[in-house]
């Protein structure tokens, strides 16, 4: 338990807070959609390591809700897909839509997309490991 709090929830909260950081330096310059890809793709190693810590923990004997901590860890697991959502509003996705009300998004509109996303992904992320580590404190 106390790898878990002193080592993987700070990295999942620091991993949050550069991704924060990112989302708003991508807002205000779009140019930085390059360094905002570089945080999501350390948010996805961020939460792999949590969820195998957590795991790890329940399965060791921690005492703590299975079905409540489990759910957490799936939410969290839930959000990731929805960093780089601006995806979807490239010229190329919308080409593979045959929808005519489909938008094609401009490159700085896909970056704030991308970055409004990574900053309410950061914070849900930020709460669903506080409320994790909450659990596991409670049970331990």
């Amino acid at each position: 338990m106390d790898v878990y709090t002193g080592v993987i929830y700070p990295l999942v909260l620091a991993a949050s807070g550069v991704l924060a950081l990112a989302g708003i330096v991508t807002l205000i310059w779009p140019r930085a959609h390059r360094v905002m890809r570089v945080a999501v793709a350390a948010t996805y190693a961020a939460v792999t390591v949590h969820l195998i810590a957590v795991v790890v923990l329940l399965v060791s004997g921690n005492p703590a809700g299975l079905v409540l901590t489990l759910g957490y860890l799936l939410a969290s697991l839930a959000l990731l897909p929805l960093l780089g959502i601006g995806r979807l509003g490239t010229p190329e996705a919308a080409a593979a839509d045959p929808d005519p009300n489909r938008p094609v998004l401009a490159p700085d509109q896909i970056a704030r997309v991308d970055a409004a996303a990574g900053l309410i992904i950061a914070a849900a992320l930020a709460v669903l490991a506080w409320r994790v580590l909450t659990i596991l404190e409670a049970a331990a």
